[in-house]
């Protein structure tokens, strides 16, 4: 063999070990990209099946301190309000006992009354048994005659006892109830618009009101401001959804979301 011919073989061969070497750079190169996404998908994962658990166990909580406000501390002010009228019929002979009795009864129906309220409001029923449209009707009427505020809610392509995933009709009330409480305590508004849209694959909210409005970025930033925000963003990430915010000084806001659709219920 020539010394030219065993140039060539050996180029050649240096040649292919370089080929070789760059193709296995490259390999190895998107393997570790596809590891690193892997990886980031499975803690952004993780991250959501923690989140969905923190919230599960809220309700289970929130479930909890309304049956024992229920069975415990209404049924005590319930005994203690029959005591009481006993009590009543007793001091009838004075007029100014019995004037201060019936205030007193007032003030224990009053806090039965609230008890009431605040077990259901922590375990809202009406979701559960007659689905989302009923609970938002009556959660608004309850703000609009505590408030004065006047409530617009429109609900198309939706069926009044159409049932949707039980996390999707949660996740919307409870984004409701935020909406709603951010929107009187620190917008001021005077009137609020509710919308439920149905398509083919996925549920929209749209959340409008009329109140101040406020700067999107300066509220993102503030930890104290923009915790309802991030509640918010919280449990929408549970159920895949996706949030948008229009809102200026003196502009009122609109607030939009969409959730894909897991699976409708009859």
């Amino acid at each position: 063999m020539s010394d030219l011919q065993l140039i060539f073989l050996g180029s050649s061969g240096l040649l292919v070990l370089i080929v070789f070497s760059i193709l296995f750079v490259v390999y190895y190169k998107q393997k570790q990209a596809e590891q690193k996404v892997a990886m980031q998908e499975l803690k952004a994962e993780m991250q959501r099946q923690l989140l969905e658990s923190s919230l599960e166990v809220q309700e289970v909580e929130r479930r909890r301190i309304a049956k024992d406000l229920h069975d415990e501390v209404g049924a005590m002010l319930s005994m203690t309000k029959m005591s009481f009228n006993q009590l009543l019929k007793k001091i009838k002979t004075s007029a100014e006992l019995t004037e201060q009795g019936k205030t007193t009864k007032e003030f224990l129906d009053e806090s039965i009354s609230q008890v009431r309220r605040i077990s259901k409001e922590l375990v809202p029923s009406t979701l559960e048994d007659f689905g989302l449209i009923s609970a938002l009707d009556e959660f608004i009427q309850k703000i609009h005659i505590a408030s004065g505020v006047l409530f617009i809610f429109n609900h198309e392509g939706i069926e009044e006892s159409q049932r949707f995933d039980k996390k999707i009709e949660l996740t919307i009330y409870r984004i409701a109830q935020e909406l709603v409480n951010n929107a009187l305590k620190h917008a001021e508004a005077q009137e609020i618009t509710l919308k439920l849209l149905a398509k083919t694959n996925k549920i929209g909210f749209i959340f409008t009101d009329n109140g101040k409005g406020f700067d999107l970025e300066t509220v993102k930033k503030d930890p104290k401001s923009g915790l309802g925000l991030r509640n918010i963003e919280s449990r929408l990430s549970v159920v895949n959804g996706t949030l948008s915010i229009k809102a200026g000084i003196g502009q009122g806001t609109n607030t939009k979301i969409e959730i894909p659709l897991l699976k409708n219920h009859s």
